[in-house]
């Protein structure tokens, strides 16, 4: 089963690894705070690749909202399952996505994005747009668009989707997790159990 097409795993280096811009709205500060540290990981020379990826992990928990995303990929499979199960299900989802992004980390080129403003949907609800700049550092004079929906909480933001060209990678995960439970009868458990196996599979990987 395929949760991340390789597209998202791009989207979220490219949120960690932007160059700074300035921001206007507290979405676009949001974001480009992220980017910031984001670029400061890679930068640290003292940094060992575990600790490397130790620390994106750590930002990529503070930056997304996963467990919203998470329910969401739920769907109605959320109101009818145990609590217990909703939430072990979470944080399945939140390891496999550290893990996944983090995997991605060596293939890196220096590509940033450039943040070029945001709409609001409603009074935290936004999405910020950005374009992609090459590693040569030489605008494109037809830049491919990223967007990032990006929620609050109290005071807390996330971000819970991105696009590029208009595909909503939130969309696709939705679509692969009720893939697998139309076709293993609901069964919350067993989708909790094939990404914890998936989340093992990485981290030997990255070993």
């Amino acid at each position: 089963m395929k949760f991340l097409v390789r597209g998202v795993v791009a989207v979220a280096a490219l949120v960690l690894f932007a160059g700074p811009v300035a921001a206007a709205t507290p979405a676009e500060d949001f974001v480009q705070q992220s980017v910031d540290r984001g670029i400061g990981i890679m930068k640290d020379a003292s940094l060992s690749p575990a600790e490397r990826k130790a620390q994106v992990e750590a930002l990529l928990g503070k930056v997304m909202n996963t467990r919203k995303l998470a329910q969401f990929c739920l769907g109605r499979s959320a109101a009818s399952a145990a609590p217990a199960d909703v939430d072990a299900f979470v944080a399945a989802f939140e390891a496999f996505t550290k893990a996944k992004y983090s995997s991605q980390l060596g293939g890196y080129g220096g590509q940033t994005l450039k943040v070029t403003g945001s709409t609001a949907r409603g009074p935290a609800d936004a999405v910020v747009t950005a374009e992609l700049v090459p590693a040569s550092g030489v605008a494109d004079p037809d830049p491919i668009k990223v967007l990032f929906r990006v929620l609050g909480e109290g005071d807390q933001l996330g971000v819970v989707d991105a696009s590029i060209v208009g595909v909503w990678f939130g969309m696709a995960q939705r679509d692969d997790i009720q893939g697998f439970l139309a076709t293993h009868n609901n069964d919350l458990p067993a989708l909790t159990a094939r990404m914890v196996q998936m989340t093992a599979d990485l981290n030997a990987g990255a070993r």
